[in-house]
């Protein structure tokens, strides 16, 4: 062989074991190479849990239903930055909330009070907010059937205080006739604590009193006339809905109460009653056993 045809033959060994060398790379090759130098994706960040400051703010700013002594038609209130005022020169103020979950849907729900100053009249209600941790435009939704009252010359809310599964409510009941000639500034001779918790009726919020009995969670006053009539034939119920659980069953012996008109309560045709019975005793005399339900 001539110098030549060596030197042809060597070349092309050469391009040969480099062809060879640098074949195209297998799947999992180029997979592999791929996730090298492709960098992670970031991480969708998750949305805060809603708080009790959220909707704290978020109320301060927003229309409120108002009840008059817990019981009456409601109007509508807008507030700015907390505070309010309507055409009757009745000025209105937002107070501190209570956090607790009281639907039981894992969401932060809130208690928060309400006053309203008239001249020399005053009154505070409080009223349960439900958080909306779905919804970024309206933060919570409010029950508009107040839990508690505090009026001039009428019942104190000493305390609302969060439980497991709501709120409770500790309270000075001013009673008929019994505490007529009492000073507005000694307070009712009546004393109240109850647990409430909110449930959903055919898609609408109310308050339920769980303790000391199971009864109606909004406001309940008392009797004007404090003349219980026995009656073991009635089944009552925690809410206006017929579909509101069973709080009273026929067969069961309750003194019933019949009570001052109710707008915001019986506008369905309901019919709110005070009642008491062996299911209402507890071992602490001093507690008002009268508690409200409908019929």
């Amino acid at each position: 062989m001539s110098p030549a045809a060596g030197l042809s033959a060597a070349v092309a060994a050469v391009l040969l074991l480099t062809a060879c060398a640098s074949s195209p790379p297998s799947a999992d090759e180029r997979a592999e190479d791929s996730a090298e130098s492709t960098p992670d994706a970031p991480e969708t960040p998750e949305t805060p849990a809603l708080t009790g400051a959220d909707i704290g703010d978020w109320i301060r700013d927003t229309e409120w239903s108002f009840a008059g002594r817990g019981i009456e038609e409601p109007f509508t209130i807008a507030f700015e930055d907390g505070t309010a005022s309507d055409d009757h020169m009745r000025t209105y103020e937002i107070g501190v909330g209570v956090e607790s979950d009281a639907n039981g849907d894992g969401v932060v729900d809130l208690a928060v009070p309400i006053s309203q100053l008239d001249g020399n009249g005053f009154q505070e209600l409080w009223y349960i907010w439900l958080g909306n941790a779905d919804d970024v435009e309206t933060v919570a939704q409010q029950v508009i059937y107040p839990i508690a009252r505090t009026t001039r010359c009428g019942d104190v809310v000493q305390s609302v205080n969060a439980t497991e599964d709501g709120f409770s409510i500790d309270q000075t009941l001013w009673m008929p006739h019994t505490d007529q000639d009492r000073d507005c500034a000694d307070g009712g001779s009546g004393h109240q604590t109850r647990d409430v918790t909110v449930i959903d009726v055919d898609g609408v919020a109310f308050p339920m009193q769980t303790s000391p009995v199971e009864a109606w969670g909004g406001v309940c006053p008392r009797s004007d006339w404090l003349d219980g009539i026995p009656d073991d034939t009635i089944a009552a119920r925690a809410a206006p809905p017929a579909s509101a659980p069973q709080v009273i069953s026929p067969g069961e012996l309750v003194g019933l109460y019949e009570l001052a008109p109710a707008p915001l309560l019986t506008s369905d045709g309901a019919r709110f009653f005070g009642f008491q019975g062996d299911s209402t005793s507890t071992t602490d005399e001093s507690q008002v056993r009268m508690h409200c339900a409908f019929g």
